[in-house]
């Protein structure tokens, strides 16, 4: 293993991470992205589904577990 991937590991929590920013909002280990739309996100993570809802959501970068989405965030919803 690298040493950069050590320092990783120990620094991110890989079960998930959401950060928000003034425009953005971060996921990271995301399980699913269930519905995208330019006013609502919904992403399936391990314990529970995040519904977002704003205006001009646009994905700026997405892997296969990991999304950034630029927009206005004005709600955000948790379900179990």
């Amino acid at each position: 293993m690298l040493m950069i991937d050590n320092i990783k590991n120990y620094l991110y929590d890989k079960k998930y991470f959401i950060n928000f920013y003034d425009d953005y909002i971060h996921i990271f280990n995301y399980i699913k992205l269930l519905n995208f739309s330019d006013k609502e996100v919904s992403l399936e993570l391990n314990d529970f589904i995040i519904n977002i809802k704003g205006e001009g959501f646009l994905v700026t970068k997405m892997t296969s577990n990991e999304i950034l989405i630029k927009g206005i965030i004005n709600d955000m919803e948790i379900k179990r």
